[in-house]
């Protein structure tokens, strides 16, 4: 039986969809193959792809992952690299999507979910929003300034999430517009985590205060009996 509940906290789920997108037109498309909770782009295609649209956009790195099993919460991440290097311009809106579905752990009534991204930029001028959401609701769209060279992060806090499904989904969205330039770099990496909200210590000393009173009920009438 212990082991049994073990096994239940495993935070399995299916497989990863990670696809690149320029002014809203789907260029490129990844897929992980279960159980490798990971994939990563082939850079040579999906810069091809982005030159064949015209975009100076150009990707050094680019990969998603979720936690692997044994990890009792759901968890969803993507990084990117990449710069202006390529012919082109970089007016386009480029966007990245990263969904997974069929996540096992956490289950229960209550749930929580914390989203976060952070990265660095060098001599770039535009915009940056990172947004993630759990089965299909946003949490608050996190918005960073680029400009010139500097570091990012922020995060949205625990957001309540009510009940939690078996089999829920994550994703991941970046939305990126920068100005084309000599040595312009953007890197960044955003996740999403869901866990069970904790009992709160009154809770729990009421759960544990309780746990013995049947145990005193069979003792008081084993002493009852023994006296008759």
């Amino acid at each position: 039986m212990a082991l049994t509940g073990l096994m239940a906290n495993r935070a399995d789920a299916g497989s990863i969809a990670l696809s690149v997108d320029l002014n809203g037109v789907v260029i490129f498309t990844a897929t992980s193959s279960p159980p490798d909770q990971s994939v990563s782009a082939v850079l040579t295609a999906v810069n091809a792809a982005l030159g064949s649209h015209g975009s100076a956009y150009r990707f050094t790195a680019l990969s998603a992952q979720s936690n692997f099993t044994g990890a009792a919460d759901g968890s969803l991440q993507t990084t990117f690299q990449l710069n202006t290097s390529g012919a082109g311009t970089t007016a386009a809106v480029l966007s990245i999507d990263t969904v997974q579905i069929g996540f096992l752990s956490p289950t229960g009534p209550e749930g929580v979910a914390v989203s976060t991204a952070g990265g660095s930029y060098n001599t770039a001028s535009g915009s940056l929003s990172y947004t993630s959401d759990y089965q299909g609701a946003n949490t608050p769209t996190l918005v960073f300034p680029v400009s010139d060279t500097n570091s990012y992060s922020g995060t949205t806090g625990a957001i309540p999430i009510g009940t939690i499904p078996t089999g829920y989904q994550l994703s991941n969205h970046f939305l990126i517009s920068l100005a084309k330039g000599p040595s312009v770099f953007l890197g960044g990496t955003g996740g999403i985590v869901v866990t069970s909200a904790v009992p709160e210590p009154a809770s729990m000393v009421m759960l544990l205060t309780g746990l013995p009173v049947p145990l005193v009920f069979m003792g008081l009438l084993r002493r009852r009996k023994a006296k008759a």
